[in-house]
């Protein structure tokens, strides 16, 4: 029974930190775009689709635009951005992005000291030209939500 009741106790913990950070971010304004830094050789391939962060009230980073990639090839474990102090997260994040790679998933591998990391599904390289981040996001603190 004890178990039961420290269970319940953390469930609700976590609800109660939900809405007190729900009800802060009713009443925050939305914040505006950041350009999110390139690095190594990864361009922007689209000036109507510049490479952006924020992060909102709910504790997520969002990310929007394209990167183009060197030589029209993803290479696994490349480092294609750095998140600016502020925007990182607290623990490790890998979220699916959309790419031109015809027959491979890419990812992106984010960490807590702001490398953002590109990977290729088996590792390796694929041919690529560009990535968007349109749509992604991740949490930024160590709450995964249980």
């Amino acid at each position: 029974m004890p178990d039961t009741i420290a269970d319940l106790a953390r469930r609700l913990a976590s609800l109660e930190r939900r809405v007190t950070a729900l009800e802060r971010a009713q009443r925050a304004p939305y914040p505006p775009w950041r350009h999110l830094p390139l690095t190594g050789h990864t361009a922007v391939p689209d000036p109507a689709q510049l490479p952006q962060l924020r992060a909102n009230p709910w504790n997520t980073l969002e990310f929007g635009g394209r990167i183009g990639l060197p030589e029209g090839r993803a290479v696994d474990e490349a480092v294609v951005a750095l998140l600016p102090e502020g925007y990182r997260p607290a623990v490790p994040r890998t979220v699916p992005v959309a790419s031109d790679a015809a027959r491979r998933e890419l990812r992106l591998d984010i960490d807590p000291k702001g490398h953002v990391s590109l990977r290729v599904q088996d590792g390796g390289t694929v041919k690529a030209t560009w990535l968007s981040l349109d749509g992604t996001s991740c949490r930024i603190d160590g709450d995964d939500g249980e």
